[in-house]
């Protein structure tokens, strides 16, 4: 009695769910496409309304502010043409008079005279009266003046009569710069989600809006508001659930075959055997293929590697005229490509476990040669390195796994700083002077408070293509020579401090 259904039907089975999850998922993803785009839509006349209002505010205020400055220079005009009437001002008592009220200066133009009376003098030469009076802005000469027409009691015009009041435009063009309509529009351009916003006149013709952006147009007078909306968030939005639909599908597509090919292997009663086979040649497969990487890994590094050491020992052994920061820096080098052979060494051999190889070594010469290595990358990146070392500061332990340490903790303090900062090193004795610190302190530690718990977990990383083994490689080697590594952060100051505690014997 079989207790399972024949592959056929567990095929035809799943093809019918396919067929369905995909209807309901193209319906639903339909539906949400109509609801961003609502929502878009929405966010777009929200966003136009927020913009039409600051933009009538925006032009009310300049209007406002020219009314005002017309209608005081109307009152000082009217009441400078008052005193004249009474008794004419000279051109000494205009200018003081200007001079005291702050404007730029005043004329006076009399009907049936030749001359004018102005103060200071040619403050504005060769002007006339402007038959309809009122404000106009001079932009050349930066300067606001009001023509008054004086009416006598017969109400009309006299011709030629009128009173000139200039004022500087300066502080108001500056008043009205910081309340411009480009300001405000600049604002808004810059804002999230925004692409442009325009305020420009209504010449009929209306083109196509690009299919990136979402406009709404408001309609100002004679003139329109344009706000555009991007739409690639809601895009992407829509894309990401397709994206979604699709692994869901393939998901259900590969498990209906999956399913029905295991069944007619039951049914054909050598689904047991077959696992085993597989089983068998999987890890045959997956033993030889780590055979052949591991051969390959260290074939094709160590060659190059090889040639690198010996091109650098003969340029150090035939360039004799080298200064002593380039030897230097090649024996850095030498000592980093002998490092790299033994790492990929050890890595043929066993990577889980270390054995120490006991040296005495010098420890502010062997801090200061992983440094080195990255000097030009920190002279780059605007890092300020600092090395305190005391004397004498030597111990035996394994130079290779010892460089490793430091450079993993020296790289991942340049790395954490691409806009420039700093790293203090300092290398001395504990309180019992057996123990050897070396205190690494550097900025642009971003993590937060809980993230940082998880800094010693293996293949937890912040870099985007970091593997999340650098301090656990670290913190294996420390424990290895019978150390200890600790740490501690400044989270306001974005500090990081690393103690290496390593036994001096």
């Amino acid at each position: 009695m079989k207790l399972y259904p024949s592959w056929r039907t567990n095929l035809s089975f799943f093809t019918l769910l396919i067929v369905l999850v995909g209807g309901y998922f193209l319906r639903q993803t339909q539906q949400a496409s109509h609801e961003l785009q609502k929502h878009a839509q929405d966010h777009s006349e929200i966003l136009a309304a927020v913009v039409e209002v600051n933009l009538r505010n925006t032009l009310l205020s300049q209007k406002s502010l020219e009314e005002t400055v017309a209608a005081s220079l109307e009152n000082s005009a009217r009441f400078i043409h008052y005193l004249d009437m009474v008794e004419p001002f000279s051109s000494a008592e205009l200018t003081a008079f200007a001079m005291e009220s702050g404007f730029a200066g005043v004329k006076i133009v009399q009907a049936g005279s030749s001359e004018a009376v102005s103060g200071p003098s040619g403050w504005l030469p060769e002007w006339k009266c402007r038959q309809s009076g009122g404000l106009e802005r001079l932009g050349d000469e930066q300067l606001y003046l009001f023509t008054y027409l004086p009416v006598p009691d017969s109400g009309s015009v006299l011709q030629g009569d009128c009173v000139l009041v200039g004022l500087s435009s300066r502080t108001i063009d500056a008043t009205l710069d910081k309340i411009s309509v480009e300001r405000l529009l600049n604002m808004f351009e810059n804002m999230y989600d925004i692409a442009y916003v325009r305020f420009e006149a209504d010449s009929g013709v209306h083109p196509v809006s690009p299919k990136e952006v979402l406009e709404t147009v408001i309609a100002i007078g004679d003139k329109r508001l344009i706000v555009a909306l991007k739409t690639d968030r809601f895009g992407k939005r829509r894309q990401q659930m397709q994206r979604e639909f699709m692994i869901f599908l393939s998901f259900l597509i590969l498990f209906g075959a999956l399913s029905s090919w295991l069944l007619y292997r039951i049914q054909r009663q050598r689904l047991q055997q077959t696992r085993e086979f597989d089983r068998k040649m999987a890890r045959q497969h997956e033993d030889a293929a780590l055979g052949r990487a591991a051969a390959t890994l260290t074939h094709e590094l160590r060659n190059p590697l090889n040639a690198i050491g010996m091109g650098l020992q003969r340029l150090q052994i035939e360039a004799a005229t080298l200064d002593k920061d380039h030897s230097k820096l090649i024996r850095s080098m030498l000592s980093a490509v002998d490092r790299s052979n033994t790492i990929i060494t050890r890595l043929k051999d066993s990577i889980h476990s270390f054995e120490i190889t006991r040296d005495k070594i010098d420890m502010g010469v062997l801090v200061t040669q992983v440094v080195t290595l990255y000097q030009a990358q920190c002279e780059q990146q605007n890092i300020t390195v600092s090395i305190s070392c005391d004397k004498d500061m030597c111990l035996r332990g394994d130079r290779v796994l010892l460089e490793q340490l430091f450079e993993n903790l020296v790289k991942n303090s340049v790395e954490a700083q691409p806009d420039g900062g700093f790293i203090d090193i300092s290398i001395h004795l504990a309180d019992d002077t057996t123990v050897c610190l070396v205190e690494i302190v550097n900025g642009g530690f971003l993590l937060s408070q809980d993230k940082s718990g998880l800094l010693f977990e293996p293949y937890f990383t912040s870099k985007s293509r970091g593997t999340g083994l650098g301090l656990v490689i670290s913190n294996k080697i420390v424990r290895a020579h019978g150390g200890q590594l600790d740490w501690d952060a400044d989270y306001n100051k974005q500090t990081v401090h690393f103690v290496v505690s390593l036994p001096t014997s």
